[in-house]
């Protein structure tokens, strides 16, 4: 029994992992027979279920006479199920209603709270942690724009925006012995010569071609360019783990709360999940993370043509309700990618 399962092995694996993301309990050849009405008897089940845990799909705790899926039962059960290819989402429904609302008045230049208001309510839906990764700034981000605007007699507000979408704002007093006109100049040279660059170009030109400019002046356009943001990233829900009998061992759950308090470790999960597009379902052992090892995380990735600005993620135990998660996460691939598509073209310059 390898590769595909036939299907009483299918119908047997289902009921068993079903079984037990609803107990949490190991599930026994009699549970499966009485709860899910398969038409064999329990002595055919019991001899499934020792099949399929020689195959690796389930294994057998020494204190039970129930089976438990493996990570292998897991993700079988998840790349075989009609609702891993389920797109729709009833219109009626809450987060429908609230992403008609949300994303009709939002910018995507507020994409960090964009979606956490978002994912804040898919965490309430779920029960499941939810986490919000913005990347940060990267180097090889791009000038979309850059504009100088008087405020004032005296002063002056530098706007620059990258492809990503991120805005930088920055408001300084006018060098002394420079007017307002010869400044907007300047940054509208600037920005006509160096649109589509990336930052790291751009900077090097700053320090070659800036040397004329008053200290403080000059310090701001370095300010502005060499800025470097770091990774944004917000959590909901994540006392949920310990309601959870999964994590009633005290460094089991500590561990996991340590993967949430280092950004880099989940930037780096996400960063490569980017190329795989759409929903990818990482489940026990499949995450990178030890921490992480005793859940699984589903995620998606945001982008602008090919820029990554961020992801979003749900993180459960191992037995998460997957029927229910993973229809929730292709419908906000779906939604989400579409309104950044519309309202946030790549190389548009109509932000400011």
């Amino acid at each position: 029994m390898s590769g595909t399962l036939d299907e009483r092995s299918w119908s047997v694996l289902h009921a068993t992992v079903t079984g037990y993301i609803r107990m949490a309990v190991p599930v026994g050849s009699r549970a499966v027979n009485r709860l899910f009405g398969l038409s064999y008897s329990p002595a055919t089940i019991r001899n499934v279920m020792a099949d399929l845990e020689e195959e690796g799909y389930l294994t057998h705790p020494h204190t039970s006479a129930g089976r438990v899926p493996t990570a292998k039962g897991f993700r079988y059960f998840v790349d075989n199920s009609a609702f891993s290819k389920q797109t729709d989402f009833p219109d009626s429904s809450p987060l429908a209603s609230f992403l008609d609302v949300v994303l009709d008045e939002a910018s995507p230049l507020d994409l960090l709270e964009v979606l956490s208001s978002i994912m804040n309510l898919v965490a309430r839906m779920t029960n499941y942690t939810a986490i919000v990764m913005e990347p940060g700034t990267r180097s090889e981000e791009r000038l979309l724009s850059f504009e100088i605007i008087p405020v004032g007699e005296k002063h002056l507000l530098a706007i620059l925006v990258t492809d990503t979408g991120a805005v930088y704002k920055r408001t300084v007093l006018l060098p002394e012995g420079f007017r307002s006109k010869e400044i907007m100049y300047l940054g509208d040279l600037l920005n006509t010569s160096s649109r589509n660059s990336p930052l790291s170009e751009i900077r090097e030109k700053l320090v070659g071609e800036m040397e004329f400019l008053g200290e403080a002046y000059r310090e701001t356009f370095q300010h502005l360019f060499f800025h470097h943001r770091t990774p944004e990233m917000k959590l909901f829900r994540t006392s949920r783990f310990a309601e959870m009998p999964e994590f009633s061992d005290a460094s089991v759950l500590h561990a996991i709360m340590e993967v949430f308090e280092e950004k880099a470790a989940l930037l780096e999960i996400f960063e490569d999940l980017v190329a795989q597009g759409g929903v990818s379902v990482q489940i026990g052992s499949e995450n990178p993370i030890p921490g992480l090892q005793p859940c699984t995380l589903v995620s998606i990735p945001l982008v602008n043509g090919d820029v990554w600005l961020g992801s979003v993620g749900l993180v459960g135990p191992v037995r998460m309700q997957y029927d229910q998660v993973i229809p929730i996460m292709h419908y906000l691939s779906g939604r989400l990618n579409l309104w950044i598509e519309k309202t946030l073209p790549p190389n548009s310059h109509s932000l400011i």
